[in-house]
């Protein structure tokens, strides 16, 4: 029986019932939509109908899934029920129906009205109830033959061919219709084209089935939801589903009248969504001039539609072990299937095959930007940074009166006085290098001073030594005392002198290289200042103080940091943020706010990109006192329930923060800088050792970043030219990450020690962000590599550009090459990384002094003698310009680049790998 889906309707004029059944059929809807039928398969035929000389469309039998079907569309949209197990047949003169004796006497009413509409003949093929139909189906074949234009060809028939046949009778018609003499094809574009022109009986439907699904989402679903959430309560989706339908189908329940006076007109005065936004939850009416959003009645607004809450603990406990399951099932299941109907493919064989296309793509991109001189330019990374012209006194009556022969620290002029042949000789405190004192045993102390000297390695080039470049330079100087407390404050305030001022210099040649930013506007009285109070800030503000923490607050065109403190105040303008995150607490003890910039600024004495702000969800330090406490203690319980209540409040404060915000960004002043806040997606994140320490590190949509260990990591993906993953396989606990950038001038960025555990989920995620990776089994010295490529482009390109990456095509030289390229420890290449990074953001004369201190220090330990120094600095040296040293000179060199470290193994060059060291 036909399934009635227009709930009651009631006979009017115009409308035909057959005498034994209930349902009726709008004869006026049939015949205006017969005709706009007829008429557009007739216009366009040949485009959207297949050239068709007869349609065909069976429709299966009733199901309780909810189907989207073709056939059934067609059903509702010309007779106003859905006739289940019919086969309707439409030639240019005839209708033919295949169906049951109930079906076909409701459908008798519709032949007069055929016949008038557009002069065809409804013709009834009614099918006893045992029969298999085969030869009314014949019939229906015979006619179509007879009628057909095809000039001795075989008729072509229009069938869906998506829907497959269901039940013996669609079956049987399928089988015959194949194995017919006829040629088929698809006509289901033509019918999405007739059904997507709406009549306004159709428009008034939508109108009013928007208005009630807006309506019952508004005033039901919502505040349902809400009441589950506050209530904790455990509701499952499919009885939320099943009241949600109940209200649908009684509107009274949340007092809506489905009337003509209702105002179903939809009208936005948002300035948003006038234009252009259409959520998946939106039902648009395309009209002529302006589209028209019937679903505006409901909110779909940020702050009205997402809500942000943390689960319990237990929970929380419970997911590490679900997702170690759902890992250890993927180890064994790695050649999991997608089916499909022709063939089975693994995900591992679509992957490979995705990144064979990224690389020829890569390949070519790569090729257009070296041919147009992109990231070709000298190698600076090694080019010293200069200090200002170094004078202690201008005069020599400026000097100090000497208090005996002794060194003197005169803190006012930063010099230091050091009694040479009986005088006392200036040297300004930049000009010194390393200082340290030591003790023998006849307790004599020994204080040694080491001054920068041009020439030698790590030295900088300031102006000084430039002028002078003939001159004899005091390169050390030794002094020998009784008074071993004399010696130890000497070399402190020596010590401190030095650092105060290379922080000053550094921080003037920082201040030099800013880019002028805008005026910040502060927000006047009709605009209030959108505001998060009790922030820390990372990098934090100097000086000795007790630290305070601040509010940000969001100005017409930045946002401003600022503390009690007049000189502590840091403004960040929207046109400099390059990223914005925020990442709520979840297995953190902080919330975080954070802006990647495009350029720097000052935060305090410190040139930054990065700027962090947060707050402590929980106490970080806790008062540990008395014996252990029962997890059943009502105060331990209680104190936990305070944690959670504690950090669900400051997480949902900077959720509403962040949801202000972007709103303020969606303005259309605001358009063109494309921000939005973006979060890490914890469940794609990898732990792994970006710098010195280990760290969590997450992907977001359109960044890797590493927010919480210092210093901070922000990669833009679109920003990377491939990615490495070295020390793969092997049996190997952990594997490294290499990032090669677009810019070829700027170093590559190592990511090591990354679980083998996460192998598959950073290739699954590489791969679904359109990122080309390559597998090595040994690290590799990028450098030279960079060097080369850009040195010799053409050449690179001509070699297969990246593929020379590619284990698989490469396995049969890889012994020859690995031999020629040599085992580089991953540890170095980031140590290098993390230095040149520091030495961006840190200053040069600290960072440099600082480590030259730590390695005289330990050569002073180690007891050098001037011959040592000597040989050190010839290696050196020709480090520099001879490539053909020794094995003995290259194993020195990478003992002196180790450190402390222990060099490489020499009786095991090649083969295994040697164990990596550890430079944490």
């Amino acid at each position: 029986m036909a399934e009635h889906r227009n709930g009651n309707v009631k006979n009017t004029n115009g409308k035909a019932s057959a005498a034994t059944n209930t349902y009726t059929i709008n004869l006026e809807n049939f015949s205006k939509r017969l005709k706009m039928f007829y008429s557009h398969w007739s216009e366009y035929n040949d485009d959207l109908w297949g050239a068709s000389d007869a349609l065909a469309i069976a429709t299966p039998p009733t199901s309780e899934d909810l189907r989207y079907l073709k056939s059934s569309a067609l059903n509702i949209w010309l007779v106003g029920y859905e006739f289940p197990e019919t086969i309707m047949v439409f030639t240019k003169k005839q209708i033919h129906f295949l169906c049951s004796q109930k079906k076909a006497s409701l459908l008798d009413a519709v032949k007069k009205s055929a016949k008038e509409a557009v002069g065809v003949e409804v013709v009834m093929h009614v099918k006893p109830k045992n029969d298999d139909g085969v030869g009314l189906m014949d019939n229906i074949f015979e006619a179509v033959n007879a009628q057909s234009n095809s000039n001795g060809h075989a008729p072509v028939v229009g069938h869906i061919a998506r829907e497959a046949p269901e039940g013996k009778l669609l079956e049987t018609w399928a089988e015959k219709l194949k194995n017919a003499n006829f040629e088929l094809s698809d006509v289901t574009n033509g019918f999405s084209s007739l059904f997507a022109v709406k009549d306004n009986t159709e428009l008034t439907n939508v109108k009013k089935a928007a208005f009630l699904a807006s309506s019952v989402m508004r005033s039901f679903v919502v505040p349902k939801l809400e009441k589950i959430i506050d209530e904790e309560k455990k509701v499952s989706h499919s009885s939320l589903m099943d009241d949600t339908e109940k209200t649908i189908l009684e509107p009274a329940r949340i007092k809506v009248k489905l009337k003509a006076e209702n105002n179903l007109q939809a009208e936005t005065k948002n300035p948003k969504t006038q234009k252009f936004s259409v959520l998946l939850a939106d039902t648009v009416i395309v009209g002529e001039e302006v589209p028209e959003i019937v679903t505006v009645s409901s909110s779909k607004a940020v702050k009205d539609v997402a809500y942000s809450f943390n689960e319990d603990d237990e929970e929380e406990d419970e997911r590490p072990k679900v997702k170690s399951e759902t890992r250890s099932r993927g180890t064994t299941l790695s050649k999991a299937t997608l089916r499909s109907d022709n063939q089975e493919m693994s995900k591992e064989e679509l992957r490979r095959q995705h990144q064979a296309e990224l690389a020829r793509q890569k390949n070519e991109e790569t090729a257009r930007r070296l041919a147009g001189g992109g990231s070709i330019s000298t190698d600076n990374r090694g080019a010293g940074k200069t200090i200002g012209d170094v004078i202690a006194y201008k005069n020599v009556n400026d000097l100090p009166p000497p208090r005996g022969l002794m060194i003197q620290i005169d803190q006012k002029n930063e010099a230091i006085l050091l009694p040479i042949y009986g005088t006392m000789v200036p040297f300004h405190v930049a000009t010194v290098k390393s200082v340290s004192s030591q003790q023998d045993s006849n307790r004599n102390c020994y204080i040694r001073i080491i001054f920068n000297v041009p020439g030698t390695p790590f030295s900088p080039h300031d102006s000084t030594t430039q002028k002078f470049q003939g001159s004899i330079y005091l390169k050390e100087v030794s002094f020998r005392s009784k008074d071993p407390r004399h010696i130890s404050e000497a070399v402190q305030l020596i010590k401190t002198l030095r650092r105060q001022v290379a922080s000053r210099e550094s921080e003037r040649a920082e201040r030099a290289t800013l880019v002028t930013q805008e005026k910040l506007q502060v927000a006047g009285a009709k605009f209030k200042p959108i505001r998060l109070s009790d922030l820390w800030i990372r990098p934090a503000f100097g000086g000795r103080g007790r630290k305070l923490t601040g509010s940000l607050e969001g100005h017409t065109n930045g946002f401003r940091y600022s503390t009690s403190r007049p000189d502590e105040r840091v403004d960040v303008m929207y046109r400099n943020i390059k990223h914005a995150f925020f990442q709520p607490s979840e297995k953190e003890m902080i919330t975080v706010l954070h802006f990647h910039l495009h350029n720097h600024i000052m935060v305090g004495n410190k040139k930054t990109k990065d700027v962090q702000f947060y707050i402590e969800v929980m106490d970080v330090v806790q008062t540990l006192g008395g014996g252990k406490r029962s997890a059943y203690d009502p105060d331990e319980i209680e104190e936990e329930q305070r944690e959670r209540d504690r950090k669900n409040k400051i997480n949902m404060d900077f959720q509403n923060f962040v949801n202000r915000v972007n709103d303020l960004w969606g303005q259309p002043q605001f358009k063109a800088l494309d921000l939005e806040f973006d979060q890490p997606l914890r469940e794609l994140g990898f732990h792994g050792v970006p710098h010195k320490a280990s760290a969590f590190i997450v992907p977001t949509s359109s960044c890797l970043v590493e927010l919480i260990e210092t210093p901070f990591v922000v990669i833009t993906l679109n920003e990377i030219e491939i990615v490495n993953l070295e020390r793969v396989g092997l049996g190997q606990k952990n594997f490294d990450m290499t990032i090669v950038f677009k810019d070829f001038k700027k170093d590559v960025f190592r990511i090591d020690s990354i679980p083998s555990t996460s192998l598959d989920g950073i290739k699954e995620w590489l791969d679904t962000t359109d990122l080309k990776y390559y597998e090595s089994r040994l690290n590799l010295n990028w450098r030279p590599i960079l060097k080369t490529i850009t040195d010799d482009p053409e050449k690179f390109i001509e070699d297969g550009g990246w593929e020379f990456l590619n284990m698989e095509v490469s396995d049969s030289d890889s012994g020859t090459e690995e031999s020629d390229q040599g085992y580089e420890p991953s540890d170095v290449q980031s140590d290098s990384g993390s230095e040149d990074d520091d030495a961006n953001s840190e200053s040069l004369v600290e960072s440099e002094d600082d480590e030259d201190e730590d390695s005289e220090e330990d050569s002073e330990e180690e007891g050098k003698t001037w011959e040592e120094l000597e040989r050190e600095a010839t290696y050196a040296d020709r480090e520099k310009g001879d490539d053909s040293d020794s094995e003995e000179e290259r194993t020195r060199r990478k003992m002196k680049a180790f450190g402390k470290a222990r060099a490489p193994d020499k009786r095991n060059p090649g083969g295994h790998l040697p164990k990596r060291t550890k430079l944490r």
